[in-house]
């Protein structure tokens, strides 16, 4: 049990071209994504540019000030947005699209920074209101602390095995970084584990993809993340009576990785120096 590491060899592809973005998002904000969705959502893109909150995490002390909604069922691009007060703003580049609770509609989860307390998590959703759709928050995780903290998402799965899905993401990537996975408890996203000495960021980057959640039929989720220096590989599990397990010792790595993706039984590393490695959870 625990990771190999060998070259890719052709294993690893680039990553895929995206679905071009409608007209509707043109207006979105700079160096972020406009996200397709499969259920209620169409569309989703962060908009309304602003340096509010100049903290350079991202490589840019410009971030959103809105989220933007096109929804499936609208027959034109009638768009349903949501504007935050001055004192935040999503200190994010990619809005990701979810089930969370299994309703058959999307959650959006988004990072959103306070200029006091710092980044959080929040949960998103389209709701009908007096006839009207509108984008309301459904769950809020708890804030990095301060000003300037940020954190950056891993992804959904059921670590836990009670068969709703959590949330995983890491607290202060470039500081002392903490996993923690959260459950879902509306109006809170609440944490139930943490790991210490990891990272899924470098700072100032663009890339937020660096740690991949390794699913296998008949286990927990395995998630894969770069240890603080990004240089080499945790393998951890969520295991009972609730408690992380470290599948193996560290697994060291030749180099800096930049970007991990998702890859059968494993994940593709994408290192400094440009070499791609692939990486296979073991037995």
């Amino acid at each position: 049990m625990g990771l190999s590491v060998e070259p890719a060899d052709g294993a690893c592809a680039p990553p895929a071209a995206r679905t071009p973005a409608p007209d509707v998002a043109a207006g979105r904000l700079p160096d972020s994504q406009a996200v397709e969705g499969s259920r209620d959502i169409a569309w989703v893109w962060l908009g309304s540019p602003t340096r509010r909150y100049p903290h350079g995490a991202l490589g840019s002390p410009v971030h959103a000030g809105s989220v933007h909604v096109w929804p499936r069922s609208t027959a034109g691009p009638q768009v349903v947005s949501l504007s935050l007060p001055v004192h935040r703003v999503f200190e994010d580049r990619v809005p990701r699209l979810v089930d969370l609770d299994g309703d058959g509609r999307d959650e959006i989860v988004l990072v959103e920074a306070d200029a006091l307390r710092g980044a959080a998590l929040v949960v998103l959703g389209l709701e009908q209101r007096n006839g009207q759709t509108t984008l309301v928050e459904r769950a809020r995780g708890p804030h990095a602390g301060s000003t300037f903290r940020w954190l950056n998402p891993v992804g959904f799965a059921d670590f836990d095995g009670d068969g709703r899905l959590d949330v995983a993401s890491v607290t202060t990537p470039h500081i002392g970084g903490v996993l923690t996975l959260h459950h879902l408890q509306p109006p809170a996203l609440v944490p139930f584990a943490r790991a210490l000495d990891v990272s899924n960021h470098r700072m100032g980057a663009l890339e937020q993809q660096l740690a991949v959640i390794v699913q296998t039929p008949g286990v927990r989720p395995t998630i894969v993340v770069p240890d603080m220096a990004r240089q080499a590989l945790h393998a951890l599990r969520w295991e009972a009576p609730g408690q992380w397990h470290e599948l193996a010792d560290l697994k060291p790595l030749p180099g800096t990785v930049e970007r991990l993706a998702p890859a059968p039984n494993g994940a593709c590393a994408w290192l400094a120096d440009g070499r791609v490695l692939r990486i296979t959870l073991l037995p």
